[in-house]
Formats: C-alpha cells, sequence, structure tokens
C-alpha cells in the first residue's frame, strides 16, 4: 500500500511539474522580453542583436488584428431616399352644369366617380379637388398639382360650310 501511495505521489508531482514548465516555457513565453534575450548564451555581435531585435514596428502592432485595442466600428448608415409618392388615380369628373346661384355666385355641378352631381362653389374642396374658378361658361379645378378645365361650350366643327343632307 505504501507502494502505491509513493507511485501514486510521484506520479503527481511529475504531472504538476510538467505542467508548471508547460505555463512556463509556452504559454506565459513572451519572445519579445528583453531579459529572455539577455540571458541567452550567445556571442554577442552585431549579426546576433539584429536576430533578437523586433521584426516590426508600431505601424504593424497598431493594424494587428488580434490587438485588444482594436474595435468594431459600425458602419455609417446609408441614407435611404423615401419612394416617390404616387398620386391616387384620378376621380373621373363631369361637368353637368353651371347656374347662378340667389347671391350672384357660379355654382358648378360636378359629377365625380359617376355620383350624383353636387353644386361646388369656389374654394369647396371635395375628394382631393379644389373648386379654383367658376365662370359662366367653364371651371377650373385643382387636383394636387394638376389643374383641370371643363367647358360647357359646344365643339366647334372644323368647317364652315353647309352641310348637304336630305
Amino acid at each position: 500500500m505504501i507502494r502505491k501511495a509513493a507511485m501514486l505521489f510521484l506520479m503527481a508531482s511529475v504531472m504538476i511539474f510538467s505542467a508548471w514548465k508547460f505555463y512556463i516555457n509556452a504559454i506565459a513565453y513572451d519572445p519579445l522580453d528583453e531579459e529572455a534575450v539577455k540571458h541567452a548564451k550567445i556571442k554577442e555581435s552585431v549579426v546576433t542583436k539584429s536576430v533578437y531585435a523586433r521584426s516590426w514596428g508600431a505601424e504593424i502592432h497598431e493594424k494587428n488584428l488580434f490587438s485588444p485595442t482594436r474595435t468594431y466600428m459600425e458602419p455609417k448608415p446609408i441614407p435611404v431616399a423615401p419612394p416617390p409618392v404616387e398620386l391616387p388615380k384620378r376621380p373621373e369628373i363631369a361637368l353637368r352644369g353651371i347656374v347662378l346661384d340667389t347671391f350672384g355666385d357660379y355654382v358648378a355641378y360636378v359629377e365625380i366617380n359617376q355620383a350624383k352631381a353636387m353644386p361646388l362653389r369656389k374654394g369647396d374642396k371635395v375628394e382631393g379637388l379644389e373648386v379654383s374658378d367658376v365662370t359662366e361658361k367653364k371651371v377650373v379645378l385643382k387636383w394636387y398639382t394638376e389643374m383641370i378645365t371643363m367647358s360647357i361650350e359646344k365643339v366647334k366643327t372644323l368647317s364652315n360650310r353647309p352641310r348637304m343632307g336630305k
């Protein structure tokens, strides 16, 4: 039993000693440590001094990918232009007539999207349409930026010659 305990103690001490040597020589080793280089038993000469000199400068050290001083930089957001605003479908408009009311103002009867004709005066706003002007023979409507002029005048023919008929 004592022999087993001694063997176990010896094996544990060898394991601890080898782990400690591994830590010192491999994990905690700093190749740039000046004291480790000074204690090397090599003849001092110009050639050997250049062998142990640092192989990079501050510029490479700053650009080192694995440097703890480097941080993640978020990219700047790309400004996104809002999409152009599409105008809604233009309503179907029909002028049914213009009358003079009792106050001396002209009133236009306009049919919008085949609904019942409604009376509109100058300045009225209905379904995106604004009445800009109402005169005896025409109505001017504003739909967003588009100006719509509607008239009750009859269409004139291209020629004024008399018709030949029955």
